[in-house]
């Protein structure tokens, strides 16, 4: 870019705004084996004689790796592609157990939804090593266990099968689809239980002490009954508890202490909680022992009881895990249920958790879905977020919506809607360091980086929201609420609502921000060309396009060409722009960061800017159906009203779009993707 003004002459250089190395906390995440990396993580299981660990890939394979740090590769043992149903949302491979005898009998129990079937059947089979150190197993001839029926939905599979002290094989399974829940009350059916068998006898055979064999027309393999999604559990390795971790719909996660022929709930309730209105009938059913508000995008992943020695306080405490926002945390054991336990956070790990292991020394692994396998480990060294807004650096408490020295203003053309709240916004990048823009746009900021956004009331700063990478590259949030009279800000813990002129107002959570800043969409939203390619006026006073100010004063590692050759989306207050760039720009800013491949948005639209119509829905069947239509579609050309993505936006509670933090209707944007699609001929374009 040449011959643009600047609003600066020489690069900024942040002074105390930069080196928050370490999360608050505990706890830090660190990689695990870190020359490995896999497709799709599911299960982590450790071999039951030698040093191996072995991974469940989704996709359909397993992969073993030396328990050792400086391990470089993992060599591929089975290999099920064709034989499992390809990866879609909830498909795959699912999980892997060792028989118990597997020193004499070398088998392997595989739960996979199996691959040219209509609808999806879970299917339990057992393979053998072909040599007892589990370098090779033959999946050429399993011996098929148990079948699954399912209903039409493909989803709710539950997670991986696994032994008990009882020598028993417990196998999780879910309902079967996103309200299929009659089934999980419904004893003739496997869907929505906890079920246990002896694969000692072929098939299998069932348990003389189980619960409901001499229930008539019962089936005899349940243990257990009343889930919606049983997603990781364990055994307490030194009590007989079960616990086991089931995803909720709308509003609660629930842990549950499991046992023999006792009713969970679901669909009658989710959580502790009556999930439809009005009275629910609770006879019978058993409360979680904790549970968590899911804002929208919540999914519980159960996890071990603590034994290790790097957290001495959180011996005997079961760990449990949300695959959207990353957040581990813990329970202490109880005697009884109780759904007024508090859970305490062990670490905000910013991953998609999908399940967990024990080392031999008692510590945590676990597996992120993107790739890798992390440990956690205690937060020590390192300049850690500091608990009072005056002591980052990143805000002047005299004048909090100005930029202070050294770090760089800017503004997105598409702002996220939040319920009309404005907001000031500017970034502190290290000195030396630079950003590099990626293929589609996005900023890859450099460790280091600070990103600071304050929401105001008129001129009264309410919330400043940091959004970090630490030293180990990992992006972290965190929220700042200012005192009524604008002096001070300190650190939240975690989310909270308040009514601020009026009007409820929330807090969002750590674990809230990095649900919707996720890996897919790359952490930072708003950074990005096509976002920033317009003018704004600088502290100098002078005006000049965001992406030649920050090339010009060298904050870019390679050039970006002239700004009339990039990307740039319509502004929020253009009156002038084209309906369909309006409304795929406002799409992009508020949707895709969840509705786009990899990330955890439900159902396959990809809102992105970039996308073509009939990927970001057009007359697609909508995932989530809040209307109670017969044939729900994202978008139905020419008819904006049927449209569910109109209705979403509109919609109340756990119906709105964008879930988090947001209790306004933006009727502007309503009436801008309502033109839009009235306007759409057809879904193919020309």
């Amino acid at each position: 870019m040449h011959d643009v003004p600047s609003g600066y002459e020489a690069r900024p250089v942040p002074q105390g705004c930069q080196g928050f190395d370490v999360r608050p906390g505990e706890a830090r995440t660190v990689r695990a084996y870190p020359a490995l990396s896999f497709e799709g993580p599911v299960a982590i299981v450790r071999h039951p004689t030698n040093a191996y660990w072995y991974v469940v890939e989704q996709r359909g394979t397993v992969k073993r790796f030396a328990d050792r740090a400086d391990v470089a590769e993992a060599e591929l043992v089975a290999d099920l592609r064709g034989v499992v149903k390809g990866i879609g949302y909830e498909d795959g491979l699912l999980g892997l157990a060792f028989d118990p005898a597997f020193s004499t009998t070398g088998g392997v129990i595989l739960k996979y939804t199996a691959a040219t079937e209509d609808p999806t059947r879970v299917r339990l089979v057992v393979a053998h090593a072909q040599s007892r150190d589990g370098a090779s197993i033959a999946v050429e001839s399993v011996e098929e266990i148990l079948t699954i029926e399912r209903p039409a939905e493909t989803s709710h599979h539950g997670g991986p099968p696994g032994y008990g002290r009882d020598g028993m094989l417990y196998v999780p399974v879910g309902d079967g689809g996103w309200d299929s829940g009659p089934l999980a009350q419904d004893l003739t059916s496997l869907a929505g239980k906890i079920l246990r068998i002896d694969v000692s006898r072929r098939p299998y055979g069932v348990p003389t002490d189980n619960p409901f064999v001499s229930t008539p027309d019962a089936r005899s393999e349940i243990f257990a009954l009343g889930f919606r999604n049983p997603h990781g559990w364990s055994f307490d390795p030194e009590t007989p508890d079960l616990w086991v971790g089931d995803v909720g719909l709308h509003s609660y996660e629930e842990l549950n202490r499991v046992e023999r022929g006792l009713n969970y709930g679901w669909p009658i309730r989710e959580g502790a909680h009556c999930k439809d209105e009005g009275p629910c009938d609770t006879t019978g059913l058993v409360d979680p022992v904790h549970e968590y508000v899911n804002f929208g995008g919540g999914a519980i992943v159960g996890g071990p009881v603590y034994g290790g020695a790097r957290f001495p306080w959180l011996r005997g405490q079961i760990v449990f895990a949300d695959f959207v926002s990353g957040r581990i945390e813990s329970i202490p054991r109880t005697t009884s249920e109780s759904t007024s336990t508090t859970a305490a956070l062990l670490v905000e790990s910013g991953k998609n958790v999908t399940s967990f292991a024990v080392t031999p020394a008692g510590e945590l692994l676990f597996a992120d879905h993107v790739g890798g396998l992390w440990t956690v480990e205690p937060n020590i060294g390192g300049r850690s977020v500091p608990l009072r807004l005056a002591d980052t650096g990143c805000v002047d408490m005299a004048r909090p919506t100005e930029a202070p020295a050294g770090l760089v203003p800017y503004s997105v053309a598409m702002p996220l809607w939040s319920d009309g709240i404005d907001k000031t916004r500017w970034m502190a990048v290290p000195e030396g360091a630079t950003i590099h823009v990626a293929d589609d746009g996005d900023f890859e900021m450099p460790s280091g980086s600070v990103l600071v956004k304050t929401f105001l009331s008129g001129k009264r700063p309410i919330e400043t929201r940091l959004f970090v990478r630490h030293a180990d590259g990992e992006w972290g949030g965190y929220t700042y609420e200012w005192s009524d009279d604008g002096r001070d800000a300190v650190l939240l813990d975690s989310g909270k609502v308040k009514v601020v002129d009026g009007a409820a107002y929330t807090f969002p959570s750590r674990a809230q921000c990095v649900s919707c800043h996720t890996p897919a969409a790359g952490f930072t939203l708003g950074l990005q060309t096509a976002q920033l390619n317009h003018a704004i006026v600088y502290p100098d006073r002078r005006r000049a396009n965001q992406l030649a100010t920050l090339e010009h004063v060298g904050l870019f590692d390679e050039p970006l060409g002239p700004s009339t050759m990039l990307a740039r989306f319509p502004q929020r207050d253009d009156v002038k722009a084209a309906p369909e760039d309006w409304a795929r720009a406002y799409l992009h800013a508020n949707c895709s960061h969840c509705h786009r491949p990899g990330g955890p948005g439900r159902g396959n639209a990809d809102l992105r800017f970039s996308s073509p119509l009939a990927q970001i829905g057009c007359d697609s069947a909508a995932f989530f159906e809040v209307l109670g239509r017969d044939d729900p579609r994202v978008i139905i050309p020419g008819d904006p009203d049927g449209s569910i993505l109109v209705a979403r936006m509109r919609g109340e509670q756990m119906g709105r779009m964008p879930p988090l933090a947001t209790s306004v209707v933006d009727e502007r944007a309503v009436q801008q993707i309502r033109a839009w699609i009235k306007g759409i001929d057809s879904c193919t374009p020309l």
